[in-house]
């Protein structure tokens, strides 16, 4: 492996022609040869083909089964629709996932494809019976190259909840998702890293953190995810300053410029199976420990994180205390068996942290808690987060050290040389940061001595106000959870991306609080 560079891992991807065989329409050796019909049509992440019913009955195909489709120059593995009037006999229509990318000419040979094997483990598995690593690495391969549709690896995924992966699939599955990429180097060690399993409203610590490790001289090659279960991931507030979409070469440049960067996973060719499997998760909010771990620890070993620090909020996801140290022991022993060292912080993840949710509101709380301002929560757990880290790279001053770096400004600095190295504007100020204008303010009806918040009323208004698509969409929290507030005092503002996004929201909230019953002022002398 060569430092500082890119380097392929033991890939699993499979060359472009490697897939051919079975019956065909005619007795040609060479497929059948149809047109190309480019739809204006989105599949949902699946290569998807649509054929006349009388093409496919004729091939032999039906529903849900593949087909290859290829030609002079390339080919691909498609799962098969039926229409009876959209796409004519003798043609096939291509969705967008398809052809967007591809220069696909105006006629292709196709011809149907078998069944994958790996239907059959994932069956095994949906039964409770254990499988191989061999059997996950093929499920993950035949994922990563299309040969199973969308409903079949999602049963991958459910999978997990009939019966948890044992600590040898977990490692198997984690091992198979890094195979399926590149894997990057760099010279400077130890490279430390930071994760949050989510689930709590704001709680942006992973910019200012970064900042205060990197601003230590520690090399902190930070990849984070859009936003899943919240209003807002790391890459979608970090997007609001700089851009975050890189190749793998261009965040080896950027860690090395500014000793750490802020991109979005995504895009880069990092355990890029595990993208996929997020986008299978998302329309449930399906999140099994087994592929959380997977996910996470797939992620940082492909950036060649030696040290890592999990934060495990309790709360919405993560219930009790018995729940949140098993997890813990997970992610230790699937760090163990992969070389890294682990260490986890359980954290309270009832309340949400920030004045700030969307992204945004976030990105704001961000810049003026790195300028020494503020929400004082999310100050203190920023803190408490890097010490960790620090501790973990063999600073004994750790504590005090994360406070100086924030408090002279440094950790301030090198986030600015983060976001110059990404292509955006260090000088950005609050004013910048743009919200929406559609507004709804919600006070307090009464006295409260300590107000706290619902949170997946919160996460619920977010997102029907726009956001993470809508930047400037969001909720921010006048009074932090714990604070008092008086009768007819400002709670929340709501910003929506436009009127009908805010008659949305002021017809949800109708129905339900975001304040939950609290301790309220009992008598006033």
């Amino acid at each position: 492996m060569l430092q500082g560079k890119f380097t392929l891992s033991a890939s699993i991807r499979m060359p472009r022609n490697a897939w051919k065989g079975w019956a065909e329409l005619q007795v040609s050796r060479d497929g059948n040869m149809f047109k190309v019909k480019k739809l204006n049509l989105e599949s949902g992440g699946t290569q998807s083909v649509i054929m006349s019913k009388q093409n496919a009955y004729g091939m032999n195909v039906n529903v849900a089964d593949r087909v290859e489709i290829f030609w002079n120059s390339g080919s691909l593995i498609a799962v098969v629709e039926l229409c009876e009037r959209t796409v004519p006999p003798g043609t096939v229509g291509l969705v967008k996932e398809v052809w967007e990318n591809r220069n696909i000419p105006d006629e292709v040979h196709v011809r149907s494809m078998p069944k994958p094997a790996s239907v059959g483990y994932i069956r095994e598995r949906l039964m409770g019976q254990p499988i191989t690593p061999e059997k996950i690495r093929e499920i993950v391969f035949d994922i990563m190259h299309n040969k199973l549709s969308s409903v079949e690896a999602a049963y991958f995924v459910a999978s997990a909840y009939v019966q948890r992966l044992s600590f040898g699939e977990e490692e198997a599955l984690t091992r198979a998702i890094v195979e399926a990429g590149e894997t990057l180097s760099f010279p400077k060690k130890p490279v430390l890293d930071k994760h949050c399993i989510g689930g709590v409203p704001g709680n942006r610590t992973t910019p200012i953190v970064v900042s205060i490790v990197a601003a230590a001289g520690f090399t902190v090659p930070k990849t984070s995810s859009r936003a899943i279960t919240s209003p807002a991931g790391t890459a979608d507030v970090m997007e609001v300053f700089s851009n975050i979409k890189f190749s793998n070469e261009d965040l080896v440049k950027i860690v090395n410029e500014a000793g750490a960067s802020l991109a979005w996973g995504g895009s880069l060719w990092l355990a890029p199976v595990d993208d996929i499997l997020l986008k299978l998760r998302y329309p449930l909010r399906l999140d099994p420990p087994s592929f959380l771990l997977a996910s996470i620890l797939a992620k940082k070993f492909a950036v060649g994180t030696e040290k890592l620090m999990i934060d495990i909020p309790m709360g919405k996801k993560v219930k009790d205390m018995a729940s949140a140290r098993e997890l813990a022991g997970r992610f230790k022993n699937l760090g163990s068996r992969l070389g890294m060292q682990v260490e986890v912080l359980i954290t309270d993840g009832k309340q949400p942290i920030g004045h700030g949710i969307g992204p945004v509101l976030e990105a704001r709380d961000v810049l003026e808690v790195l300028q020494g301002r503020g929400p004082s929560d999310l100050r203190e757990k920023s803190l408490l987060l890097a010490a960790k880290l620090l501790e973990m790279g063999g600073r004994p001053d750790s504590q005090q050290l994360a406070q100086q770096l924030l408090d002279s400004g440094q950790a301030y600095q090198k986030f600015k040389a983060i976001i110059k190295a990404q292509g955006g504007n260090p000088e950005v100020t609050l004013e910048d940061l743009v919200l929406c204008t559609q507004i709804h303010d919600l006070s307090a009806t009464e006295d409260m001595t300590s107000v706290q918040y619902d949170s997946e009323v919160l996460i619920q208004l977010t997102r029907m106000a726009g956001a993470p698509a809508i930047k400037g969409a969001g909720i921010y929290l006048h009074v932090l959870p714990g604070g008092a507030v008086k009768k007819g005092q400002k709670l929340i503002t709501v910003y929506a991306g436009d009127d009908t996004r805010l008659k949305t929201v002021q017809d949800y909230l109708e129905r339900h609080s975001p304040v939950l019953a609290c301790q309220r002022v009992l008598e006033s002398v």
